[in-house]
């Protein structure tokens, strides 16, 4: 059944629990109204470096809004401040519906709970125990849920009339690290609280770690309180009393709230209920001990799980590290992806990367082309095939995934950043049924994936560079393949030996058409252009068995001895497509076209070289005045 339309998600820390149940409940609201969802995510936060967080947040760069009929923006996940204001002004700029998570924003529709209310309520529940003094850990100050739920417990304790000396606040970043950091400091300061209401279960499962390692009882010496209601805080030992937000309810709501914006162009605002769960870590239930030997067998479970999932990363990561060209990667992926996932994986790579790490172009104009964006042309190849060597195609990325849009996407895509630091690489699509549970080993494979192509790309790098100075004087500067020259070091020989040998040769000749005109109408460098573009469209459709030789100023011969007269007629109809593709998706304000001719030596045949040039060329010629006569 055909989808009804296609909406983006924004999200970031796709390796977490609370985002993957947010996935969950929006892919199940979309699948019941047949719309196709693409998730835009990346791994970034307060503990990686800088440079890592800008590779990682380019991703949502790479949405191109006007092909999407509404947004979800789970904008409580994004922590960088220019990254959202970015990410909203294209949403304005689109003009179309979009929800936003946990946070207003002008002109979106709101979803969320009231965390004002909820840890209100927590904190409530603490104090009911008598216990004093109460210290709270709230993430970074641009966080506006930690920041709401921070005032709830500060407002709380004003009311209470509590002393300096029976409160405190402390900043950690929602990580499980910070609370370990937290309790740390608080050890350092001597300032240990009776009870420590934490922002985030993640806070506050560390903040448990590091107590118990520094011989604290939880609860029996120091109470910890989480919020989000995760997994973990029941596995954990205690378990963690928490505030339980529907995650997954709130993923489905928030899709329902957009379908119905899309409808009716009417924007709400929802705040759904929340409650707190209370367990062994604030002294309410006693320990359960069926709980605690389920729990530990599930860890036991997932160590195991863990131990495998582990060697079979490092396996993959070392086999990659050997790989000396993109072919064998690429080959080298293909046999280990199968044991990371079942969904259909796709590479995307940045035109300039691709070109590098092929030996394509210019290496001069390679360089100059590098971004830290993802480029306007893109190369492709599916790596959840483990059979025959990789075969890219090209495509423009305001496209995303040309699969999207001609119907055979399966309607869900998960996007994701190819990077190295903030040298952008290209993007990874896994689509399929999407298996959240696994999202947060995503993260680790990719990784490895984005490290070896660029080792990759640096040997590529050196490797040209070398070949460039022994090409120098064969290679066309313009367009990086062969000049004349490379008739006489390369052609020559293979003429005497296809007619000693008596083999067939394939000579293609291949013109520009109208690059006088391009010239005079739009000036010479819209004119280098078309040829570029026009050496890249032969170097597309021939392999590098086949010698492509730029033979004059818009001319071009390619010579072959492995192509038959019927593919040469493919490659032909091949190069006509790229053209036409280019030019519309360049959105040149030229007609980009060549009349091609060829002609093949069959083994009886014996000329000179410069007899089957000529030929090839007549027959060139012949297709020119056709194509003339056509456009009249």
């Amino acid at each position: 059944m055909e989808e009804l339309g296609n909406i983006a998600v924004f999200l970031a820390g796709w390796n977490s629990e609370y985002q993957t149940r947010l996935i969950n409940g929006i892919i199940r609201k979309a699948k019941e109204a047949n719309y196709a969802i693409s998730i835009f995510t990346c791994q970034a936060g307060s503990e990686i470096s800088d440079k890592h967080v800008l590779g990682e947040n380019k991703i949502y760069s790479l949405a191109n809004l006007s092909r999407f009929d509404g947004v979800i923006f789970a904008t409580n996940t994004i922590w960088e401040k220019p990254t959202k204001e970015e990410i909203i002004r294209r949403i304005r700029h689109a003009g179309i519906p979009a929800v936003s998570f946990e946070e207003k924003v002008e002109g979106l529709s709101l979803i969320g709970i009231d965390n004002y209310k909820a840890m209100r309520e927590m904190v409530e529940h603490v104090d009911s125990h008598g216990y004093h003094p109460i210290h709270f850990v709230a993430a970074n100050a641009t966080n506006e849920e930690s920041n709401i739920r921070q005032k709830a417990f500060e407002d709380f304790v004003k009311e209470k009339n509590y002393s300096a000396e029976d409160y405190a606040v402390w900043h950690g970043d929602f990580s499980f690290d910070s609370g370990v950091q937290v309790v740390d400091a608080m050890e350092e300061a001597g300032r240990m609280p009776r009870a420590l209401c934490c922002a985030n279960d993640e806070m506050a499962l560390g903040a448990c770690n590091r107590l118990k390692q520094l011989g604290y009882q939880v609860p029996q010496d120091i109470a910890v309180t989480g919020f989000d209601g995760s997994y973990d805080t029941r596995r954990y030992i205690p378990g963690i009393t928490t505030v339980d937000r529907p995650k997954e309810t709130l993923g489905y709501t928030a899709m329902q709230l957009l379908l119905q914006e899309i409808e009716t162009g009417k924007k709400q605002e929802l705040i759904l209920t929340s409650r707190v769960a209370v367990d062994e870590s604030c002294g309410c239930v006693l320990e359960d001990k069926k709980r605690v030997v389920s729990a530990i067998e599930t860890l036991y479970l997932e160590k195991k799980e863990n131990e495998k999932y582990t060697y079979q990363i490092h396996n993959m990561e070392d086999e990659m590290m050997e790989c000396e060209s993109l072919e064998e990667l690429i080959f080298c992926i293909r046999q280990n992806i199968g044991k990371f996932t079942t969904e259909d994986v796709y590479l995307c790579l940045n035109k300039s990367i691709y070109y590098e790490m092929t030996g394509r172009g210019n290496n001069i104009l390679r360089n100059r082309t590098i971004t830290r964006d993802y480029e306007n042309k893109i190369y492709i190849t599916k790596l959840s095939n483990e059979d025959g060597m990789p075969e890219f195609y090209s495509f423009t990325s305001e496209q995303m995934f040309p699969a999207m849009w001609n119907g055979r996407g399966s309607g869900e895509y998960l996007y994701m950043p190819v990077h190295f630091r903030d040298n952008c690489l290209g993007y990874m699509i896994l689509t399929g049924t999407l298996d959240t549970k696994h999202i947060p080993n995503y993260y680790v494979w990719i990784r490895n994936i984005s490290n070896a192509l660029e080792k990759l790309k640096n040997v590529s790098e050196l490797r040209n560079a070398a070949r460039n100075i022994d090409n120098m004087a064969v290679r066309d500067s313009l367009t990086g393949v062969y000049n004349r020259m490379g008739i006489n070091r390369f052609v020559v020989d293979m003429v005497k030996q296809a007619n000693t040998s008596r083999r067939r040769l394939l000579f293609i000749f291949a013109d520009m058409d109208g690059l006088k005109k391009i010239n005079d109408e739009f000036g010479h460098e819209a004119g280098d252009q078309a040829i570029c573009l026009a050496a890249e469209a032969l170097q597309e459709a021939f392999c590098e068995k086949e010698l492509i030789i730029r033979y004059g100023g818009d001319e071009f011969l390619v010579v072959s001895d492995a192509l038959s007269w019927e593919q040469a007629e493919e490659k032909k109809a091949q190069i006509t497509a790229l053209l036409k593709q280019w030019q519309r998706d360049e959105k040149l304000p030229y007609r980009l076209s060549m009349s091609i001719g060829y002609y093949q030596k069959e083994p009886d045949t014996e000329a000179s070289m410069e007899q089957y040039i000529n030929w090839a060329d007549e027959r060139m010629y012949e297709m020119k005045c056709k194509n003339r006569e056509q456009r009249k």
